[in-house]
């Protein structure tokens, strides 16, 4: 028999096997890989309630998770669920899995400070809003976008519009992304607080960090407790203001600056978020698990 169980989600046919596990005399430790949090913390309406009272195979999140002796999470915010439970816990924010260097920065570089995103081209991503944002600041800098989306078409005629924002349209490989970075100064991470994005770390930031560039970023996801005070931060409870602010605010730093705080993020990323390093805190805290389990055992 294992150690230790591993269960991916809430599916469940899982919870319902980890549920039957349960009653055996002699079992694993099953720790729960949270990587799509769903519903979990929120209010359930009574309605709902209800309707699952008619589904033998389905399962609340609130009472499924219960059934798990520990739990690894890709959202930092939902340790606020396993907390007050008594759950064991860690997070695990994604890790890196590009191996890149970047070519070393110019210093003497001059000129305008520039911005750029690369991602999904989406409203769920905040493109248009940053879009406005960047133009609103009139900054003489310049803004680069590269990505596929519904917004590809009206990304194209803005570029058209506005000599300081550039569509390179969709690139060949996700690795060429970094090699296109090399082209600004900040990488803008526009990830909203919202259901479907705020259960997990969006690990664009781990690909902006490898680029050795500064990061313009929403903490959304725990961004702020991986990369920490060399970010740049603005809020998304107003988005388009704090945003155009920051713009300004990074417009007006020295470029050595901008480069100092990359490199620090690069570092940060580079020695923690490795997935070797990931790896090794997993199984340091699933060894402790065994550990704790083997003692309260011994006690008995």
């Amino acid at each position: 028999m294992p150690d230790i169980l591993l269960v991916r989600n809430l599916q469940h046919v899982f919870n319902h096997f980890v549920k039957w596990l349960r009653k055996q005399p002699m079992r694993p430790t099953v720790v729960l890989i949270l990587g799509d949090s769903g519903s979990l913390g929120e209010n359930i309406s009574f309605s709902r309630r209800f309707r699952y009272w008619f589904k033998p195979m389905q399962m609340l999140e609130t009472k499924s998770v219960l059934l798990y002796d520990a739990c690894i999470i890709s959202n930092i915010s939902a340790k606020r669920y396993f907390e007050p439970r008594g759950i064991p816990w860690t997070w695990h924010p994604s890790a890196f899995k590009t191996d890149y260097t970047p070519p070393v920065p110019d210093i003497n570089l001059n000129g305008p400070i520039r911005f750029g995103y690369f991602g999904a081209l989406s409203e769920g991503y905040a493109v248009t809003a940053m879009v406005r944002a960047f133009l609103k600041a009139n900054v003489p800098g310049s803004l680069h976008i590269c990505g596929f989306g519904d917004m590809a078409g009206e990304l194209t005629k803005l570029a058209e519009e506005h000599p300081n924002l550039h569509f390179d349209g969709f690139l060949p490989k996700e690795t060429d992304c970094l090699d296109w970075s090399q082209k600004v100064d900040v990488l803008i991470n526009t990830r909203l607080p919202i259901r479907g994005q705020d259960n997990s770390f969006p690990s664009k930031v781990f690909e902006y960090g490898l680029a050795g560039k500064a990061i313009l970023s929403t903490i959304t996801g725990g961004v702020n407790q991986v990369i920490e005070k060399e970010c740049i931060y603005f809020d998304t409870n107003n988005f388009e203001e704090s945003l155009c602010e920051r713009i300004q605010e990074m417009s007006n730093m020295d470029r050595a600056e901008l480069q100092r705080r990359a490199t620090t993020i690069r570092n940060l990323v580079t020695q923690n978020y490795s997935y070797n390093e990931q790896a090794r805190r997993m199984v340091e805290f699933m060894k402790g698990l065994v550990n704790s389990r083997n003692a309260q055992n011994t006690l008995h």
